[in-house]
């Protein structure tokens, strides 16, 4: 019989028992595409490959949600809902679409760190999402940057 699935709010609670000095007031929870795609990315932060990420602005217009922002913690749930990972924002710059630089993706998991492979991949992933939503895609596009520190757990 599989494990019960923990809670986000036992997660935190867990975070903050092991983290003392790190003042958690409150959290955001993300999660990121598919279990494949997720499971890949939670993987990456958690062996210190991926120190950032990247949003869409368009996807918090409306939204009760507000735009990453600095200081801000993050519970990464897996998939199913399961929580993975607790990071804290530790960089956030407005950048066009176009500006993502070389820099901006170094960031990314190793597969992810050319800004051509960058822009294709999140392209066609922001413009579906865009299409879907009534919009298209431009060069000139709002896109959040972020680092972040891992803070939970540490390997």
């Amino acid at each position: 019989m599989p494990a019960p699935q923990e809670s986000v709010d036992a997660f935190v609670e867990r975070a903050r028992a092991a983290l003392p000095n790190e003042r958690i007031t409150s959290y955001k929870i993300r999660h990121y595409g598919s279990r494949e795609i997720g499971d890949a990315i939670i993987a990456l932060v958690k062996s210190g490959e991926k120190t950032g990420t990247f949003s869409l602005a368009a996807e918090f217009e409306g939204q009760a949600e507000s735009a990453p922002a600095l200081g801000d913690h993050y519970v990464v749930t897996a998939f199913d809902g399961t929580p993975a990972l607790l990071l804290r924002i530790t960089a956030v710059e407005l950048v066009p679409f176009v500006g993502i630089s070389h820099e901006h993706v170094q960031v990314e998991g190793p597969k992810a760190r050319s800004v051509a492979v960058w822009r294709k991949i999140h392209w066609d992933y922001w413009g579906a999402l865009l299409r879907a939503r009534g919009s298209e895609p431009s060069e000139d596009m709002p896109v959040i940057f972020q680092r972040f520190e891992l803070l939970f757990p540490k390997s």
